[in-house]
């Protein structure tokens, strides 16, 4: 008997494509990226349902079971990409020490770590890359902004959301929140000004918000709309001024 963990956090969807969509937008399309794009997200499963077993306290192997068909599929759909260029394997072996940080905390049942979430967002972040290098077989200064955008929008996420949800009475989370999002808002008008557009509903929602009663769905809810605004502007960016 299989059994599958349901992914319950809104952000991670966003974690899953928008790295992945950089990389494909400042890049020449190449339809292993859609192969990789799919296997990324039985990874994904594959990694929770490992995850979600090794934190459990009394274990259910049926977890496991269920994890192990989420990675045949990813393999059998990175096959043709791995004989298309060996050398993505080179990505998945930087993800390795970032996701060994993620199994220790999960045994710790202690998840919610800054360390853990940002070797996760590191972790999608990379898979960014390796979407961009599929299409270019290159590497190149575009794989600079690829990470950073993605890595530093997701950090300033992760900020927000304790301010919203665990640390929500911790003033000290509420002013690195507040002082990232601003710092982080300057930085992506010196890069660009379609940047610094994108990132102002990040400053809004983490000003605006905070304090306020939130359910966690409404707070999900919001996070996507955010995803779909930056994904549009930060594309608009890689293709018409990166490219």
């Amino acid at each position: 008997m299989m059994k599958f963990k349901k992914p319950n956090q809104h952000g991670a969807w966003a974690m899953i494509i928008m790295p992945v969509l950089f990389g494909m937008f400042a890049s020449q399309f190449n339809v292993y990226q859609l192969l990789f794009f799919a296997a990324w997200f039985m990874i994904f499963f594959f990694i929770d349902n490992v995850l979600f077993y090794v934190k459990q306290r009394k274990k259910n192997f049926a977890y496991i079971k269920g994890s192990l068909l989420f990675l045949t599929i990813a393999i059998v759909l990175l096959i043709p990409v791995v004989l298309y260029d060996y050398r993505i394997l080179l990505f998945f072996a930087a993800m390795l020490p970032f996701g060994a940080i993620n199994l220790y905390f999960a045994s710790k049942r202690n998840e919610r770590h800054l360390l853990n979430d940002f070797s996760a967002i590191t972790i999608f972040s990379i898979a960014g890359l390796l979407s961009y290098f599929i299409g270019e077989g290159q590497f190149d200064t575009k794989m600079i902004y690829i990470f950073l955008i993605s890595f530093l929008y997701f950090v300033g996420t992760t900020f927000y959301v304790k301010t919203m949800i665990r640390e929500k009475k911790n003033i000290k989370y509420k002013y690195i929140s507040y002082s990232y999002h601003l710092i982080g808002l300057i930085l992506a008008f010196i890069v660009h000004p379609l940047i610094g557009v994108a990132f102002i509903p990040s400053l809004m929602r983490a000003v605006a918000f905070y304090g306020k009663q939130m359910k966690p769905m409404k707070i999900g809810i919001v996070e996507i709309a955010n995803a779909v605004f930056i994904t549009v502007f930060v594309g608009i960016f890689i293709t018409q001024y990166l490219n």
